[in-house]
């Protein structure tokens, strides 16, 4: 008897370690769900997909296509461009049918498709993104490189590569 509430103790701590690693460290959406990022049927579609869901910091968007279909994935810089569906400078292209987008900040992104009709056939969507509530358990991610530490390993580098080391 013990050895069976022993072994159910430890399948409960193993489902509940993985939950919370889950909301910890973020979750991946596929975008539009088993449909993916594709011209969808009605225009509110990809709006209907996000309608209750909560984003937070940390999730990604993976941007999936047919492999028959070309998409990209562009991001307005306000709801004006985003109702308008102007094409920003920078889209990038799903052409490899698969596009991950981590959302890093908490705020309101939105997501337009810029090839032909697209956005204006409902390819386009918002998120509001929060910050996790349970953030506070994450380790602080590490300060970036600095520009001399970076500079000392292209010196390094090169030199290696030209053979003086």
């Amino acid at each position: 008897m013990a050895t069976k509430l022993m072994s159910w103790s430890s399948i409960a701590c193993v489902f509940l370690v993985g939950a919370l690693l889950q909301v910890v460290y973020g979750f991946d959406y596929d975008v539009g769900g088993d449909f993916g990022w594709n011209v969808p049927p009605i225009p509110t579609f990809f709006s209907d997909w996000t309608h209750n869901k909560t984003f937070f910091v940390g999730d990604k968007l993976v941007f999936q296509s047919n492999s028959s279909e070309f998409h990209d994935v562009a991001e307005p810089e306000s709801q004006t461009d985003f109702d308008g569906c102007v094409k920003p400078g920078i889209s990038l292209s799903t052409s490899s049918a698969m596009l991950s987008v981590l959302l890093d900040s908490p705020r309101r992104r939105y997501f337009i498709c810029t090839i032909g009709n697209h956005c204006n056939a409902g390819m386009k969507f918002t998120v509001d993104v929060f910050v996790n509530p349970n953030s506070a358990l994450l380790p602080p991610p590490p300060p970036p490189p600095s520009s001399a530490s970076s500079l000392r390993f292209g010196a390094v580098s090169a030199a290696a590569m030209t053979g003086l080391l």
